[in-house]
């Protein structure tokens, strides 16, 4: 029992502080995890590959789908761990829905340069991706869907704060990541540690467009709490489309979801850009 008692004040005293050592400093690295080798578009989709300037020099890998006779554009922020080549499916949903879609890779994610080194970079990212629709590409405003999956969604809502969007969309997203953190790794003091945040639902004030929050009840990564919690903070008119499945399967797994969405995706009454 004595020996038990020494082992454990040598871990208090040494290996704990280690691991907290660690943790703080790999953070970066533990939150943004780009899988997988980038692979062309398919054929069929016709996607146009581009690569998008940022203001801080990076180079952005992006696939533009352009949809016949679009009414409107899904601005979407892909979910942490592969790139734009693996969401093929996805923007075949976006296509079938009839909306135009552009998506992107994050700094260090497929084919694009640099890396996340703190929560500002990837908020430029994404802003590279609006600027590069309503500034390039000449879209208004009230015409783009900024849709957010997962680690997305904490972009998304970044974006779409203060303006006169079609929609925002949170899909499978967390109210905050200090949250989410203090879930998965409880035996750190991640209150202390964090340098990301993502405070998705304190942003959700700022949103004057419609949100629709899409989460699975059975959701075993970020719970269903989560959501509620979004739409709870989220301004009228607002929805909630509760799914099943774990948090990997995505909302398009089921035909009536998307006929959910679509429906919902119609209601806009504003009539003014900002």
């Amino acid at each position: 029992m004595k020996r038990d008692g020494v082992v454990l004040l040598i871990f208090a005293l040494v290996a704990y502080p280690l691991l907290v050592f660690c943790a703080y400093g790999t953070q970066a690295y533990v939150i943004f995890q780009s899988q997988g080798v980038s692979q062309a578009p398919p054929k069929h989709l016709a996607i146009v590959e581009r690569f998008l300037p940022t203001p801080d020099g990076e180079l952005l890998y992006s696939w533009w789908l352009q949809t016949p006779d679009a009414e409107k554009t899904v601005l979407y922020f892909q979910a942490n761990g592969a790139n734009v080549s693996y969401r093929q499916s996805r923007l075949k949903t976006f296509r079938d829905m009839g909306l135009n879609a552009l998506m992107i890779d994050y700094r260090g994610y497929g084919q694009s340069t640099g890396r996340i080194k703190k929560e500002a970079h990837i908020y430029t990212d994404g802003l590279t991706a609006w600027h590069f629709l309503t500034t390039d590409m000449g879209i208004a405003p009230r015409n783009i869907i900024i849709w957010g999956r997962s680690l997305g969604g904490g972009v998304a809502a970044e974006i779409a704060q203060s303006r006169n969007i079609a929609a925002l969309v949170l899909e499978s997203t967390f109210f905050s990541l200090d949250e989410v953190a203090g879930r998965q790794f409880w035996f750190l003091p991640t209150s202390r540690l964090l340098n990301f945040h993502f405070a998705n639902g304190r942003k959700l004030k700022n949103v004057t467009a419609p949100v629709i929050v899409i989460h699975s009840t059975q959701d075993d990564y970020i719970p269903f709490r989560q959501a509620v919690r979004l739409f709870g903070a989220a301004a009228n008119p607002k929805y909630l489309l509760p799914t099943t499945g774990s948090h990997l399967s995505p909302f398009d797994r089921r035909e009536k979801w998307v006929s959910a969405l679509i429906a919902l995706l119609g209601h806009d009454d504003r009539q003014t850009d900002r």
